[in-house]
């Protein structure tokens, strides 16, 4: 059995699949009887955007003494993303003044995401990875999608093969929030790049396309996948607060809709496929409810990450049954 995990986009809002990924991690550790096995190493191909694609990059990373081992564990990188989000997302008194509130240039300083990725990735390039992966991001030069795998870098050498840091750099680069990426592969191709969640924050198609691609002769009823999300929204918009809306009124709630929307549709589209092959107890969707918190993307306060954390924690005590599911079909496949 092939096994899939795909991670969505959200910003700050991967606290939640990092802390849930964390618990699926440590449950396998207990299940299995082995304190060394790592989350990254139980999946066949691993894909995020944006947020999920930072969170993809870091569990990909290989150990520096034993390059077939991940470098983090689950539970480090969600120590990553407690530490280092708040100063990620964290506008300082000549940002604002720099960039108008974000009305005249990009929110938040590109310089500190980037930092933080250059730190934990180093010079670890693409081709590199202990596992296949696929990381989303947008060229904006060229307007075509841009995605980062292990995989084009046999098919088509150095032209793509990128450090981590820089494709970190790049599926994070949120337009209005990051100003966009320019980087180098090895062979100095440069490329102009933007969040890859304008097209995919919910990349699971795109991961299974990658898949049939990776392993042609492989049938689709033994695939697996667990599909992490950011955080479900149920906040409503009311049509006498819509119909007022103009170019202002709408910059906020379209960020926040687009994610939903595009999320769930992809969800229903693979929920779908592997129902149509016979296969859905392979399919797992974890998709906690924001219920008390913040859903902007950038608010890192302490008492959203505060909120976002229990939210996560709020679905592990309720469907702590996926996780023991998802474990099974490690130790079982």
């Amino acid at each position: 059995m092939k096994k899939i995990l795909s991670i969505d986009g959200g910003g700050i809002r991967g606290i939640i699949p990092a802390k849930i990924l964390s618990e699926l991690e440590n449950l396998d550790q207990l299940r299995s009887g082995d304190n060394s096995i790592r989350l990254a190493e139980r999946f066949d191909l691993l894909s995020g955007t944006s947020t999920g694609g930072l969170l993809t990059a870091l569990y990909l990373l290989p150990d520096k003494r034993n390059s077939a081992k991940a470098r983090f564990s689950a539970d480090e990188v969600f120590g990553f993303y407690k530490e280092f989000g708040p100063k990620i997302f964290r506008l300082t008194p000549l940002q604002i003044i720099k960039s108008g509130g974000g009305l005249f240039r990009s929110r938040y300083d590109e310089n500190v995401l980037y930092e933080f990725a250059k730190k934990l990735m180093g010079d670890t390039y693409v081709s590199e990875v202990i596992k296949d992966c696929l990381i989303t991001s947008y060229d904006m030069s060229s307007r075509k999608a841009l995605l980062f795998s292990r995989h084009s870098c046999i098919k088509y050498g150095e032209s793509a093969d990128y450090k981590m840091c820089d494709i970190a750099r790049s599926t994070s680069a949120a337009p209005t929030y990051f100003a966009p990426s320019y980087i180098k592969a090895k062979d100095e191709t440069s490329r102009h790049l933007v969040d890859g969640g304008i097209y995919a924050n919910n990349p699971s198609m795109c991961a299974i396309v990658e898949s049939m691609k990776l392993w042609p002769d492989e049938p689709f009823e033994k695939l697996m996948m667990v599909s992490a999300g950011t955080g479900k929204v149920e906040k409503p918009y009311f049509y006498e607060q819509t119909r007022r809306f103009g170019y202002i009124g709408w910059l906020v709630p379209i960020i926040d809709i687009l994610m939903s929307s595009v999320s769930e549709t992809v969800d229903y589209q693979t929920r779908q496929i592997f129902a149509l092959s016979n296969n859905s107890h392979s399919y797992f969707r974890i998709e906690p409810l924001l219920t008390g918190c913040d859903t902007r993307m950038d608010n890192a306060s302490k008492k959203n990450m505060v909120a976002l954390e229990t939210a996560a924690q709020s679905y592990l005590d309720h469907n702590f049954h996926v996780l023991e599911s998802i474990v099974e079909n490690f130790t079982n496949a």
